[in-house]
């Protein structure tokens, strides 16, 4: 806010101060109780009134239209014509697919614990928005061809794929910024693999190396999920990508356990301010969620 702003602000403040006493004196004088105490009484009572509701309801109406503007903002985010959404379904098609399961199951999650159930699903569209730089390096893009394309096996092809798999979230977090998302998607792009450890690649490099690697060059950079909706996301992206890989349609209790667990034993949720009592409602949420995600389809056979 520049001068000039602050001082028409305190000009509009003390011409309504000054219009609610000489109101309030007007009402007293034509009642015929007018006199110097009562005037020095109801300035007083004026002044101090005028304070409060300057305070109380200055700062509700400042919240609540911050409140509206970013709802407008995440709501606009969710209808899948902006930009990065598009190229996204047009030039890395598996990721799209794969972030738009993840925000649904991201939003019914947040619905148990009563988190930003928008947030979730704008966060969900766009956390993977950084695999747009290189689409076919990630699983879910890749084809025969492809996979043959991004080499094989040996230990420098493994640190270096794990380097640029990690990139995704920076990759994701500038354009981001470039875009214009609102701030809080954007720490949900940069937080929503936290520092996990990227476990396929530390492994295969375990097994091909014969010398001890060091385990926080195969870890994303972080932070930590931050928020409960951060922690929603990253637990979201984490069972979605497991379900694909697994057979798990009857064992999907079990699959979200073990990946809670994994994420807990990680150090990944201590900074999200989610209690006992929301990770267990998580997990009902999800295990809901996953099992309409994974029921079997009758099969139809033509007469």
């Amino acid at each position: 806010m520049n001068q000039r702003s602050l001082q028409r602000g305190f000009f509009v403040l003390f011409l309504v101060f000054f219009i609610g006493l000489g109101l309030n004196l007007l009402a007293v004088w034509i009642s015929g109780g007018f006199s110097s105490k009562v005037v020095l009484y109801l300035s007083a009572a004026t002044f101090f009134s005028f304070i409060l509701t300057v305070i109380l309801l200055g700062g509700y109406f400042t919240n609540l239209t911050h409140f509206l503007i970013q709802l407008r903002r995440l709501v606009k985010l969710t209808n899948l014509t902006h930009p990065l959404l598009l190229q996204l379904s047009s030039n890395a098609p598996g990721t799209y697919h794969h972030s738009i399961l993840v925000a649904n199951l991201a939003v019914k999650a947040a619905r148990t614990i009563g988190a930003d159930s928008a947030l979730c699903r704008v966060g969900g569209y766009f956390h993977d928005v950084g695999k747009l730089n290189n689409p076919t390096l990630y699983i879910e893009n890749q084809t025969t061809s492809s996979l043959s394309q991004n080499g094989g096996n040996h230990p420098e092809d493994i640190d270096k794929k794990a380097a640029m798999i990690k990139e995704h979230v920076s990759k994701g977090v500038t354009l981001g910024k470039e875009y214009h998302l609102p701030p809080e998607v954007i720490n949900l792009i940069a937080q929503h693999h936290g520092t996990s450890l990227c476990g396929s690649f530390y492994e295969l490099a375990q097994e091909t190396k014969k010398k001890r690697l060091r385990e926080s060059l195969f870890r994303y950079p972080g932070p930590k999920p931050q928020t409960k909706e951060a922690a929603i996301l990253m637990l979201a992206d984490a069972l979605e990508a497991k379900t694909r890989v697994k057979d798990c349609a009857n064992h999907l209790e079990e699959l979200i356990e073990e990946t809670f667990q994994e994420k807990i034993q990680d150090g990944q949720l201590d900074e999200s301010s989610l209690s006992k009592k929301d990770i267990v409602k998580l997990k009902e949420g999800f295990l809901e969620a996953l099992q309409g995600m994974t029921h079997q389809r009758v099969e139809y056979r033509s007469r």
